[in-house]
């Protein structure tokens, strides 16, 4: 007899999952308390104290509130097309992984037992390099991560491999046969020199296909598809990491900050003669409503880290790991055909 699936875990508890997402709730709420009692002590003494001299012109507040709207319009706006660039970018790089990953494994031919180690070692890296540009976003360095230690061949180490670069690689570690040196070359800064791990990933894919295309496995023109699609998938990281390490301008913020401050200390004092104590309730929501949408834009500025609204890189990742699991080991390769 089969049972009914049990409901999700969202479905019993739905309202506490949307408030555990909405941005930033424990870092705004004091400022909304902070605010409410600020309001309460403006109509405590218009209303309590009789100090009548507190109100002011009505006239001040829309003088404020375009020059407030602009800003966080302006806020809103900019976060948001980060957010949305990065996923755009996101899905240029899994197209260009699914692209490659089906030219590589039907179109380039095995012809020993060596060939068809080398084409897997070339599929595990399409998915190491999406692996760890995720991790490369969120600024985590090294390469020892359980998504990603399985994908790298035996016994490479990157640069990547530990915060600072040891010892230069040797050219056999490329699968160079020759190392040419000549007076023109670079000065040694092996001390100081270092590459990112997706980057470096991206060099090894286009060494493979150099080394297929040199002993005639595929010719020049399917070498320079495969090219192209390497480019664009440089191109993705170098335009993500744009949007990872360029932040809003402090100035900026800071701006934006003590304008919000000052356009909601002083709506009390245009309020409290015609509004009297509902401007207490008033101004809170007031203040709930701009501080909110300033902690959502300052939430999806940078839409890699493990936030609830974020973009869940690691389910792309995931998404991709299963494609090509199951074009590994179930869809015939050039052999088979």
């Amino acid at each position: 007899m089969l049972n009914n699936d049990p409901p999700p875990h969202y479905y019993r508890q739905r309202w506490h999952r949307q408030l555990h997402e909405y941005p930033d709730a424990l870092r705004i709420l004091p400022l909304i308390a902070l605010t409410g009692v600020y309001s309460y002590g403006i109509g405590f003494a218009y209303l309590s104290l009789n100090y009548t001299g507190l109100a002011l012109n009505n006239s001040v507040v829309p003088a404020l509130s375009v020059v407030l709207g602009l800003l966080l319009t302006f806020r809103a706006n900019t976060s948001y097309s980060r957010y949305y660039e990065g996923r755009q970018l996101w899905e240029t790089l899994v197209s260009n992984t699914r692209n490659l990953a089906r030219l590589i494994w039907t179109s380039i031919p095995e012809r020993t037992q060596n060939d068809h180690l080398e084409k897997m070692r070339c599929m595990k890296l399409l998915l190491a390099f999406a692996v760890s540009t995720k991790h490369h976003l969120r600024n985590e360095m090294g390469c020892d991560y359980y998504d990603l230690d399985s994908l790298l061949p035996p016994h490479w180490v990157p640069a990547a491999a530990d915060d600072t670069l040891g010892e230069p690689l040797s050219p056999g570690t490329y699968g160079a046969t020759e190392h040419f040196a000549s007076e023109e070359d670079l000065p040694d800064v092996s001390a100081n020199g270092d590459m990112s791990l997706p980057l470096e990933i991206l060099f090894r894919m286009g060494l493979y296909v150099q080394q297929a295309k040199s002993v005639n496995k595929i010719d020049g023109i399917f070498s320079n598809s495969i090219i192209n699609h390497l480019n664009v998938m440089n191109d993705c990281l170098a335009a993500l990491e744009r949007i990872a390490n360029t932040p809003i301008p402090a100035s900026y913020r800071i701006h934006m900050k003590q304008s919000l401050a000052l356009y909601l200390m002083t709506i009390p004092f245009t309020l409290v003669a015609q509004l009297r104590w509902w401007m207490v309730p008033t101004v809170i929501l007031a203040s709930f409503t701009m501080y909110g949408i300033d902690a959502i834009g300052a939430e999806i500025e940078n839409p890699f880290g493990y936030n609830a609204n974020d973009l869940p890189l690691n389910q792309f990742c995931d998404g991709l790991r299963k494609e090509i699991e199951f074009i590994v080991y179930h869809l015939p390769c050039e052999t088979e055909a």
